[in-house]
């Protein structure tokens, strides 16, 4: 796989795993949705890290900040911020007692929020995508 073709497969399975967080948002499968919002969003750092990089392989790490870090874009801290709360999902997500208590806590309307503030970090980052290439 050269280049371009390694950025194309990290973003397309961004987009497969944002198009899997809304369908579970449907199912009302909502730690699982947003287990999904953040992958999504660590796939297309990685794409834009490859994109940057002399190497192929990005790291193999899942904490949105440090990703956001090093591909050395200038976020908001606002949005910064918010990729801390999302890095919580990633925990949470993967262990059932963690799990539970995400589900229990999360209602349609915090779910919905997510996915709209999600929504503008990612197309954002479709925008830092084009503008490098």
């Amino acid at each position: 796989m050269n280049k371009e073709e390694h950025i194309q497969h990290w973003l397309a399975s961004a987009e497969e795993s944002w198009e899997s967080a809304l369908y579970l948002a449907k199912g009302k499968h909502f730690s699982l949705s947003l287990l999904a919002l953040h992958l999504s969003l660590e796939k297309m750092f990685k794409a834009i890290w490859i994109q940057k990089s002399v190497k192929d392989n990005p790291p193999y790490i899942h904490d949105l900040q440090k990703l956001a870090d090093m591909v050395n874009l200038e976020i908001s801290a606002d949005d910064y911020d918010y990729l801390a709360i999302m890095n919580s999902w990633n925990i949470r997500g993967r262990y059932p007692d963690y799990t539970k208590r995400l589900y229990q806590s999360t209602t349609v309307n915090y779910l919905n929020e997510q996915i709209e503030k999600s929504g503008k970090i990612k197309k954002w980052l479709q925008e830092k995508i084009l503008n490098q290439k």
